[in-house]
């Protein structure tokens, strides 16, 4: 597939593939309520208010780099203490290509306003779903990350948070005998451990995400984004010759497709320039 052809249906719009009524929280509300919102809605961050209006977006980076620093109980931290303060901006008339662009300049969440209102939140994943939509293979051989950490099946979680924080990754592949077992993610961190007040020194075992869902080295964007929305994840383990190879997120994908465009938008200038 051209890369022509990739940009010609680029024509979905922020509002036709945005999450609609985020879910919010007051500021000073307690980080406990913030996660128990997000692992009760299965999402990854939650915009903060005051009584003007959005003031920040707490998120499971958030959550990991800020939160767990801190030696103070989840039940007393207040979320204006830890939440990111910037919010990136976009409007529902713009377009998914320059939702693309923004977000791989930005590296974060964008937030959704008309008129001055918050009516909706683009994820990474929000991205994916669109590109699956559109049906179009693409390069993601550059963006895969190759060397992925990786911790025994019988690790503490709480050192494993430790690792995942001190590296500023948002997974670990979980494996035993050289065998991959599963996956630990933010999201597991979020629903699994912090939500439940789980025990920080049992197993990453416990709490890891399975049964493990791969793809063989060499596939393109569409066919990752295909097996991403279809088991509604956002990471995905790369196997070569039966071993692990590499992984590739949501955001992963987000660059690389925005890559291509910039690589077509550059050949499109070149020929006009003809």
């Amino acid at each position: 597939m051209s890369r022509e052809a990739l940009a010609q249906d680029v024509t979905v719009l922020v509002r036709d593939l945005m999450s609609k009524n985020p879910k919010t929280v007051y500021f000073d509300s307690t980080v406990s309520k913030a996660i128990d919102a997000m692992a009760a809605n299965d999402i990854g961050s939650v915009v903060v208010l005051d009584n003007s209006g959005p003031l920040g977006i707490f998120t499971e980076r958030d959550l990991l780099s800020k939160v767990l620093a801190s030696d103070e109980p989840l039940e007393y931290q207040l979320i204006e203490e830890v939440m990111s303060r910037s919010l990136v901006e976009i409007r529902p008339d713009q377009s998914f290509e320059q939702a693309v662009k923004m977000m791989n300049a930005k590296k974060d969440r964008l937030i959704v306003f008309e008129d001055g209102e918050l009516t909706g939140i683009v994820t990474a994943t929000d991205l994916v779903r669109t590109m699956y939509k559109l049906g179009k293979n693409f390069d993601i051989s550059n963006f895969i990350t190759k060397n992925v950490a990786t911790v025994h099946a019988n690790t503490d979680v709480d050192l494993v948070i430790q690792k995942m924080d001190e590296t500023r990754i948002g997974s670990v592949v979980v494996g035993k005998d050289g065998e991959i077992l599963g996956l630990f993610t933010e999201r597991d961190l979020l629903k699994k451990v912090l939500a439940p007040n789980a025990n920080l020194n049992a197993p990453i075992v416990e709490f890891m995400s399975k049964p493990l869902i791969t793809a063989k080295y060499g596939l393109g964007g569409w066919e990752a984004s295909h097996i991403m929305v279809e088991n509604k994840i956002k990471r995905l383990p790369i196997l070569k010759d039966g071993k692990l190879a590499g992984i590739i997120t949501a955001r992963d994908l987000v660059q690389a497709f925005g890559a291509v465009l910039h690589e077509q938008l550059l050949e499109l200038a070149a020929s006009h320039a003809l």
